[in-house]
């Protein structure tokens, strides 16, 4: 497990590192207005992707391909395949016609000094031009599906990577060619709307195709079998009916964020880059384990080995919590509030998307440590083939979202929208959390609060010495502000390793030597299918 996690955790650490230059090559490239008009369209098959198809995949694909490997069903495979490849590309279509509404949509709460018959015209030339990104996203997520069923994870943790490189190349050719371009240029230039908009869809299309070769030697071969009447079609039906009310819960609060972050003001452009970082540790550390456990957990719950789910899923907590706990602590320890105590407000200033995307980003760092262990706790529902449950929970969750976001937006801006997100996913854990382990007969919720307890003293020891060094060494000054982020950074990651090496948590978890945990289930058909 340790060996597939590094493998997934590369290919994260590449795809968030490339992401954030992707995010300087944005900010460099072309004005707020035209960024915000940017993001938002290229948003939107993301959204109609989402809302009737991508949540389906995501929460049914995993559990049911592994229990076709179980049962050594191929024709199953290739019926569910065909009829999502027919369903994905109906769905484009839709998605051509739907992508433009939501422009309007957006275009009702405009930042002053743009134009928003402008704005409206642009968002929709580009959300036209990225409608295609529909299909290769469910392409993408259909093969990384087939992979992670067979315990094969590095090529769908990598191909992001070229996405990310395709549309940094694009944003640095549009800074080239251009002077930090508004949405008015882009109005009257279509030259940059292509550019931005085919650029940036043939960067999705490459990460699709990408996954082929690893399909091929993974032995992945799918025949074009639609069959609407298969038992394993009706099944991923049946299943996918609560999670298309999950998927539309989350897209009504997403858009309602949107809206309340007055597009063309920057608040958009603020509030999805700080979700960027704010994701960053999420994707690097928190999806890597999902990723690798959620098979496990399926498997463990097809063959009806109820002490292995048990294990799973505690040694999945377990793990999450040592390394999400941290990384919330250390995106407060570096924010920009923290930074000012420190003596760094002219340098900050010097950079004025800095100070509100880092403002945002405390905001939202509270609530990481709840958000991670929701998507977990969800997997573990999907591994039981569960989606109803998972409807509930998450409607309680964006139903806190729009409340807060309503009640925080006016005193504190952007800044007021992050942290509603993060109160809804701290409460949303809690119950997701607890409804889970009752029904998970033998969790070892004993060994859950010990690492819990000793996991929080441990962060809070590295928070706390790392605030006295930031404000010894002080961060007015380029170079002194380097010193310090550098010196906070390495003083906390060694005072939390220490802590919990002093605490015996790696060797409780069974990190080093033999730990509690036991075996995953055996992955492949059971020994009777075998022979």
């Amino acid at each position: 497990m340790l060996k597939d996690n590094l493998g997934v955790a590369s290919g994260t650490l590449a795809s968030r590192v490339t992401g954030v230059v992707r995010i300087l090559a944005l900010n460099s490239a072309m004005a707020v207005s035209l960024r915000d008009v940017y993001l938002l369209a290229n948003n939107t098959p993301n959204i109609v992707y989402e809302l009737i198809l991508g949540g389906i995949l995501t929460a049914t694909l995993v559990p049911l391909f592994t229990d076709h490997l179980e049962h050594a069903d191929d024709t199953a495979t290739d019926a569910v395949v065909s009829v999502a490849g027919i369903a994905l590309a109906a769905i484009t279509v839709v998605g051509a016609v739907v992508a433009p509404l939501l422009m309007l949509l957006y275009s009702s709460n405009i930042g002053r000094g743009v134009d928003p018959a402008v704005f409206r015209r642009v968002g929709i030339e580009l959300s036209l031009l990225f409608a295609p990104q529909i299909f290769f996203y469910g392409a993408m997520a259909i093969g990384s599906a087939l992979l992670n069923a067979r315990g094969r994870y590095l090529a769908a943790a990598w191909t992001p990577v070229l996405n990310n490189v395709v549309v940094i190349a694009v944003l640095l050719g549009v800074g080239a060619a251009y002077d930090a371009p508004g949405v008015g240029d882009a109005s009257s230039n279509r030259s940059l709307l292509l550019l931005l908009g085919l650029g940036t869809t043939s960067g999705i299309i490459g990460m699709a195709v990408a996954l082929l070769p690893a399909l091929r030697r993974a032995g992945v071969r799918v025949r074009f079998r639609p069959d609407l009447h298969h038992p394993a079609v009706r099944r991923a039906v049946t299943l996918s009916g609560w999670t298309i009310g999950y998927v539309i819960a989350n897209q009504v609060a997403a858009q309602v964020v949107n809206v309340l972050a007055k597009p063309g003001s920057g608040g958009v452009t603020y509030y999805q880059t700080a979700f960027m970082f704010f994701q960053l540790p999420h994707g690097l550390l928190a999806v890597t384990l999902m990723t690798t456990l959620q098979p496990d957990m399926a498997r463990a719950h097809s063959r009806r080995d109820r002490e292995a789910f048990a294990d799973r899923l505690l040694l999945g907590l377990r793990l999450l919590l040592l390394v999400i706990v941290p990384a919330a602590a250390g995106a407060l320890i570096l924010s920009p509030a923290v930074l000012h105590a420190h003596g760094a407000a002219a340098t900050l200033r010097a950079r004025p998307w800095v100070v509100p995307v880092g403002d945002t980003l405390a905001a939202f760092a509270p609530g990481l440590i709840g958000f991670s262990v929701y998507l977990f706790v969800l997997r573990g529902f999907y591994a039981r083939k569960d989606t109803r449950t998972p409807f509930f929970l998450n409607c309680v969750e964006n139903v806190l979202n729009i409340v807060f976001a309503l009640i925080l937006v006016r005193p504190f801006g952007v800044r007021g929208l992050a942290a509603a997100y993060a109160i809804a996913y701290t409460a949303a854990a809690a119950l997701a959390g607890t409804a889970l382990i009752r029904r998970t007969r033998g969790f070892r919720l004993d060994l859950l609060r010990a690492t819990a307890t000793r996991v929080v003293a441990s962060a809070a020891a590295m928070a706390f010495l790392a605030f006295a060094l930031g404000r010894a060494i002080g961060a007015e000054g380029e170079d002194r502000l380097l010193v310090a982020v550098a010196a906070v950074t390495v003083a906390g990651v060694a005072t939390y390793g220490a802590a919990i090496w002093a605490f015996d948590v790696p060797r409780g978890l069974g990190l080093f030597g033999r730990g509690p945990i036991g075996p995953p289930p055996p992955a492949g058909p059971p020994p009777a299918l075998r022979k």
